[in-house]
């Protein structure tokens, strides 16, 4: 059973790992949006989506582990609580560091929000002055086609062949 515990000590540092990830591409991103660096703010995006691959991985592995320990409907705060008395201590200080890092994690990229918020507010603004209409819902590419429409030629296929 201890075996178990180790492992979700282990999955508990490697989340804040990727927390810590996470935190530091909220900054860059942050850094990139106020340069208004475009290519560099596009690069971040996908190693923030590489990072969200890693973390479906430690859903997964957290699926498994808190049934096997009793621990599914355990707030985080409580887990160290239900540890043996020898990894407490230790449960204690993983949950803390992860809640501190998810707080630095939710502070920058709240930060990173509000400008990058800020900046297609601006760029909306130049456009509606340059005559451009009012986004009025999805944008380009999202329109749908009515039903009735015909396929396109190069969809078409003749089964007489």
């Amino acid at each position: 059973m201890e075996k178990l515990y180790r492992a979700y000590l282990s999955f508990l540092r490697s989340l804040e790992q990727g927390l810590g990830n996470l935190t530091e591409l909220a900054e860059k991103k942050l850094d990139a949006a106020r340069k208004d660096d475009l290519t560099t703010l596009n690069e971040l995006l996908n190693q923030e989506q590489a990072q969200a691959l890693n973390f479906r991985g430690l859903e997964q592995a957290r699926d498994k582990l808190l049934p096997q320990l009793g621990l599914v409907s355990v707030p985080l705060s409580q887990v160290p609580e239900r540890f043996p008395a020898d990894l407490q201590a230790e449960a204690r200080q993983a949950v803390e560091a992860l809640q501190s890092r998810y707080q630095a994690y939710r502070t920058a990229a709240g930060k990173t929000r509000a400008v990058l918020e800020r900046s297609l507010q601006e760029v909306e603004q130049s456009l509606a002055e340059m005559g451009a209409p009012p986004a009025a819902g999805p944008g380009p590419g999202y329109r749908k086609e009515p039903e009735t429409a015909p396929p396109p030629s190069s969809m078409k296929t003749d089964f007489r062949a």
